[in-house]
């Protein structure tokens, strides 16, 4: 009898949220200091984010309109997206949810593994306002994005992290 209640709440629910209008949608937002792969991995958590999974054409677009407003990033700057292929060296997951990627945006010639040791990806500028993916050492330091959801009919101002 209580998984019948418990189901006929969750359909009350999805019906009041369906019909008001009411999506949840993801929302990225961009660090101020640099850090190695699973540094920066951490970091979102530690700060109740999850790093970033880009997912979409639809959401690099949403990636690219975040960081095209970010100031001192030149050509070649990159931020960690939460992909590695380090169980693998072959196959590239989402580290965060363990997903294989779907929808790559690599840019010409990536990933491309040079020197056999690049196992991360970032999203870089490769030129005014346009961003592609490659894979880099993880070690190597860069700025990084996580990832939220915005609560469903929320009415506060999308969240600017400056301590990222």
């Amino acid at each position: 009898m209580m998984n019948v209640q418990r189901v006929v709440l969750i359909i009350i629910v999805f019906m009041f949220l369906g019909a008001s209008g009411c999506k949840s949608s993801k929302k990225f937002i961009a660090s101020k200091h640099k850090a190695g792969f699973h540094d920066a991995f951490i970091t979102c958590h530690q700060y109740g984010f999850k790093p970033a999974e880009i997912l979409t054409e639809e959401e690099h677009k949403t990636v690219e309109n975040l960081l095209k407003n970010e100031k001192g990033i030149g050509t070649g700057y990159g931020f960690w997206i939460s992909a590695t292929n380090l169980d693998s060296k072959q196959t590239y997951y989402w580290l965060n949810s363990g997903r294989k990627l779907f929808y790559t945006n690599f840019s010409s010639g990536q990933p491309d593994n040079y020197k056999n040791n690049e196992n991360c990806l970032h999203i870089f500028q490769i030129s005014l306002g346009h961003f592609a993916w490659n894979d880099m050492p993880c070690n190597s330091h860069q700025r990084f994005l996580c990832q939220y959801n915005e609560e469903p009919c929320s009415t506060y101002e999308e969240n600017k992290v400056s301590l990222l």
